[in-house]
């Protein structure tokens, strides 16, 4: 056994401690202060060469004593800093000390309280109670006869469906599993995280595919993957009974491999399976669409005040759902048999769909009563659809009749239920609301029947509130109060600004998010949320206010603009409810967005909605967005039918368009009336006659596919035509009417600054140097903190920035002993024009060093002004370097990849592989296409090139010569063809059959047309050195100007690329 450790020990102490320990080897480095030092011990049969060492490093090699096994270990270190990396470059710091001494006590489960009243607190009773408790758990009391529940089914799989379901599983599989999974997720029982197996897939990836394989395939038995290790995660602070911990499996990785590549097939059809009411795991569905019909369906409860027949909503509470699922539920038609009698496993990749397939049980149940007419759903309104429930995972809300045989219907499914799924429904906890106009014997009556307390304010669904009134502040402060307990934590005390960045963007500004989602927050909310966070992000300490240089709004700007990109809780608001609108457009047959249309657009769509006077607080949130949604979504013309020539934004660059003729014998009023629509070209001369030249070429400019599709809403945030959060934000900032532009220099600058490979804490500093946000004694002074505006290292001069980083003695002779002239130009420049001129101008390498002087001055000035203790400047030159070159040295462990081969190779079997590559030119806009055909033996077929004008961009040039060989494939339809190329993304979009609705997927939409006609068409991604013939082609026919089309060859410039692919690699 050996360990490396930081000690902050000097080296006798260190040395008895490793004694005491048993560890009879070692070696000790003292440790400067209470920061640094390193120890490393050993003991047993190894062997430790320890091959160089200083104050901030070992480097050691360690064998076994057999000789069987070896590996290295390195530890380096920051001077004086306290951070010592190892392997990797993971820092032990006091925050992190922090971190692992908190969770080990916090993990620690000292005593439990039993059913009886009885506490006890002996690890050996401990234990005995948690076996205990999960054998009876996990015990099945049989199962009820499951013929009613299976009568509700509904057949959606079709034998299609079913033969690419039942298919034998493919390699590509295995390892598709294996790269989605999450690399240092906690191991299971064999230690191994999935990490190990990615990075050295090259070495055990044939084992553990034939493994897998073999199992899938062949039904071998994995008993020996199968088993698993159980943690408890607390669902309460301070647990004190078993039913407070939620147990989760640790599987191994080699497990969750075949159960992951299980679940990626069922993923793509669990949604023709599974009840609409249902949001949880399945692909498209969102919990938020649970919490928006909910409030929905309570808000119309809440002011239905008339009416004969009132309503209930029963909020059912389901006892530890996943643990208590009956096997034999899922063995109803199978033949496979199961050895737990009931509870899926929490942590395997399958027990989600297993979830979901049994809780299908009780809307099929739902679903008979209601064709049977036992029960009668809410509805949002009268021309809404009908509900009777909803789900999410195992939360469940009952809709039915506030009547005594409406409540008795819902009892009796429930129990049915309970029977054939093993699941315990909790009354007692099971809370339900009844619509305004159910009189009190109608609630008396239900509430005898159910057993289940009623609420005149429903509690919370999903985490957020049901039904919110007027003082909407108070239904949200819990955020507030979630906040506040995260600033007040220990660990937050221990962050440096840096951290804080992160944590205020990835803790803090996250809490809010939720709720944010489907609700639209008071400004003042909002506001008092970014107070919050703003005190934080500037105090010293806690309780410390500390200075705001600048208001939180500017903080807010993205970092491009000067700014350090956090949010502005309002406008991120909006961006957030803008998702839920897009979703109302885009997804119309899901079942929010039936209701919603039903209630608040029957005649139209979002976009073309009113507010109206009476809609609850939801669709006045999800109204809110529609502003934006108008000026971010853009038309994708396909047939161009359902796109108006003026009113709908479709052409790039170009929001709204006015027709240039006055002829009132043309009549255009859609964009279909442009097109030649038996060739799929524009009408150039009528183009040209009705619109501005400018804005008539770029429409003909617009590509439009050789079939044609419908036209397709996209976001013009993203390049991918998808809508997305973060670009619906960035959109919002720009029509802010304060919006702040900095100049073309600045921007430079600021983008730069983030580049730079530099600790976060660093660049901070920079970004205060270049905003004078430093408490020098003049900015001090300004704000009356103090009077005395002195140099406190020189007294010679006031402190600003100009003299504090270049005119102060010291700072001058750093910059004179760099002896690099780079470093001082622009003597003349103003202090801010010298710092972002100076680092635009350096390289990235020189800017690291030019960056780490600007922090060792500061920090020198602290430490004269506060320890009355500096350094010289050659100290300075010489810690920045040393500190540089540590942080390289870091960074410098990279990790073993796969290994790609370099060199072209033939297809396989009778294939014909073609190469395509494509050569862009901006300023002509032109693009030049090349393509290869070759057979097994490397022979080639075929090889052709093209040019095409009116090329906006490269990845255009990319797609359309993609196009060209997939229609040199189809040429040969006959014969199995790989295409290959060196364009990650256009192989993806080729391989991915939903609708592509980025920029090039009019070119997608044609060879996924294409594809389909051919016998056997493969897509597959090769590294450029592997494609360099087609590569060859395209580069020299836009040189030359002149297209190709050879058989049996290549032109003479490329003669020399085909011998060098001819000349096979020995297997």
């Amino acid at each position: 056994m050996a360990f490396l450790m930081e000690t902050k020990l000097d080296c006798k102490r260190m040395e008895r401690i490793r004694l005491r320990c048993g560890y009879t080897n070692g070696i000790e480095i003292a440790a400067e202060g209470s920061q640094g030092g390193l120890c490393l011990a050993w003991k047993g049969d190894i062997v430790v060469t320890v091959k160089s060492y200083s104050k901030w490093h070992i480097d050691s090699l360690i064998r076994e004593g057999n000789g069987k096994a070896e590996w290295r270990r390195k530890c380096t270190g920051s001077k004086g800093r306290g951070q010592i990396g190892f392997n990797m470059g993971i820092k032990v710091s006091l925050f992190f000390h922090k971190c692992a001494t908190i969770r080990r006590r916090v993990n620690l489960i000292l005593k439990l309280n039993l059913d009886d009243g009885e506490v006890v607190t002996t690890e050996a009773e401990i234990n005995a109670t948690a076996t205990d408790f999960f054998k009876e758990l996990f015990s099945s009391k049989g199962v009820a006869n499951p013929d009613k529940v299976l009568e509700g089914i509904e057949v959606k799989i079709t034998e299609e469906i079913n033969n690419d379901l039942v298919a034998p599983f493919q390699e590509e599989e295995i390892w598709k599993a294996l790269k989605k999974m999450g690399p240092t997720k906690s191991p299971g029982p064999d230690g191994f995280p999935a990490l190990f197996y990615q990075r050295y897939w090259h070495i055990v990836g044939k084992d553990v595919t034939g493994y897998c394989l073999g199992f899938l395939n062949e039904r071998k038995g994995v008993e020996d993957i199968n088993n698993t290790d159980i943690v408890l995660i607390p669902k309460v602070p301070h647990p004190s009974n078993m039913v407070n911990f939620r147990p989760i499996s640790l599987c191994s990785v080699i497990y969750k491999i075949v159960a992951k590549a299980v679940a990626n097939r069922l993923q793509g059809v669990i949604g023709n399976c599974i009840d609409k009411v249902q949001s949880a795991f399945v692909p498209g569905r969102l919990i938020s669409d649970n919490v928006l019909l909910a409030y929905e369906i309570l808000h119309t409860f809440k002011k239905k005040r008339t009416g004969r027949k009132g309503f209930m909503a029963v909020k059912v509470d389901m006892s530890k759902a996943y643990d208590r699922f009956l096997i034999r539920s899922l063995q109803i038609g199978r033949g496979s048999n199961f050895k737990p009698a009931r509870g899926l496993r929490q942590g395997d990749p399958l027990s989600p769909f297993l979830f979901l397939i049994c809780s299908e049980g009780l809307s099929s149940l739902m679903r008979l009563a209601k064709e049977e007419g036992l029960i009668k759903g809410a509805r949002a309104s009268r021309r809404g659809p009908e509900i009777s429930h909803l789900l999410f995972a195992d939360d469940c809300i009952l809709f039915g009749e506030a009547t005594d045989k409406g409540a008795r219907i819902l009892r009796d499914i429930l129990n049915e239920y309970e029977g054939c799924s093993g699941q315990c429904i909790n009354f007692n906890k099971s809370t339900k609301f009844f619509s305004a106009n159910t009189s009190n014997e109608q609630r008396d009556e239900t509430s005898l029947v159910l057993g289940v307390r009623s609420s005149t304010c429903p509690e919370k669904y999903l985490g957020l509130p049901n039904v919110v009134g007027r003082r909407k502040k108070e239904s949200f402060q819990n955020l507030i109060d979630r906040i506040m307990l995260k600033i007040d934590g220990w660990s937050t005390r221990l962050l440096s600004q840096g951290r804080k960045e992160v944590f205020i963007k990835s803790v803090l500004q996250s809490i809010p998010t939720y709720a944010m989602s489907c609700f639209l927050l008071p400004k003042v909310l909002c506001e008092k949320i970014d107070s919050k966070i703003a005190n934080y992000w500037w105090q010293k300490g806690k309780g410390k206010r500390g200075i705001h240089w600048c208001q939180w709004k500017h903080l807010c700007r993205s970092k491009e603009e000067g700014g350090l990109g956090f949010r502005n809780m309002a406008q991120f608001n909006i961006a957030l409810l803008a998702k839920q609108g897009w979703r109302l457009l885009t997804y119309p047959d899901s079942l929010v967005a039936q209701v919603f249309k039903a209630k608040y657009y029957p005649n139209g769509d979002f976009l073309h909605s009113s507010l109206g006077s009476s809609g609850s607080y939801v669709w006045h949130s999800l109204w809110s967005s529609r502003a934006i949604l108008e000026k971010g979504i853009f038309w994708r013309v396909g047939t161009g039918r359902d796109i108006s020539v003026t009113n709908d934004a479709w052409i790039p660059n170009c929001s709204i368009v006015n027709l240039a003729t006055d002829d009132p014998l043309v009549h255009i009023d859609k964009v279909s009336d442009l097109i030649i629509s038996h060739d799929r070209k524009w009408d150039r001369g009528l183009i040209e006659n009705t619109f501005p030249a400018e804005i008539a070429e770029q429409i003909i400019r617009i590509p439009l596919a050789l079939e044609p599709h419908e036209d397709l809403r996209v976001w013009r945030g993203e390049l991918s035509g998808d809508f997305s959060v973060r670009s619906t934000y960035k959109l919002l900032q720009q029509f802010e009417p304060t919006a702040y532009a900095l100049q073309t220099s600045y921007k430079e600058f600021y983008k730069k600054l983030w580049r730079i490979d530099l600790p976060l804490k660093v660049k901070l500093l920079i970004w205060k140097i270049s905003w004078n946000y430093l408490p020098t004694k003049v900015n001090l002074a300004c704000r009356r903190v103090t009077s005395n505006t002195l140099c406190p290292r020189c007294g010679q001069s006031a402190e600003d920035m100009n003299h504090l980083f270049r005119e102060c003695p010291v700072s001058k002779a750093v910059w004179r002993n760099m002896l690099d002239p780079d470093f001082v130009m622009f003597p003349e420049a103003e202090f801010i024009d010298w710092l972002t001129k100076v680092l635009v101008l350096l390289s990235l390498e020189k800017c690291k060093l030019y960056c780490g002087l600007l922090w060792v001055i500061w920090g020198d000035r602290n430490s004269q002004m506060y320890n009355e203790r500096g350094r010289s400047s050659q100290e300075m030159i010489k810690f920045v370097i040393g500190y540089i070159k540590e942080l390289d040295e870091l960074k410098s462990v990279k990790q073993k990849t796969m290994f790609i081969e370099k060199k072209w190779r033939p297809p396989p079997g009778q294939m014909l592989k073609i190469n395509f590559d494509g050569a862009f030119e901006a300023r002509r806009k032109c693009a030049a296409l090349g393509v290869v055909v070759r057979d097994r033996k490397g022979r080639i077929l075929l090889s052709k090139s093209e040019l095409y004008n009116g090329v906006e961009y490269a990845f255009a040039a990319k797609a359309l010569v993609c196009r060209l060989a997939t229609i040199t494939a189809l040429e040969r339809s006959r014969e199995e063809v790989i295409i290959e190329g060196d364009s990650m993304s256009i192989i993806k979009k080729c391989n991915n059959p939903e609708f592509d609705k980025s920029e090039v997927g009019v070119f997608i939409q044609d060879i996924q047309g294409m594809k389909s006609k051919c016998r056997c068409i493969r897509f597959e991604y090769t590294p450029r050195k592997a494609n360099n013939l087609a590569h060859i082609l395209a580069t020299e026919t836009m040189k030359r100007g002149e297209e190709v089309y050879l058989f049996d060859g290549v032109p003479s410039y490329a003669e020399g690329q085909a011998r060098d692919d001819s000349e096979r690699e020995p297997d």
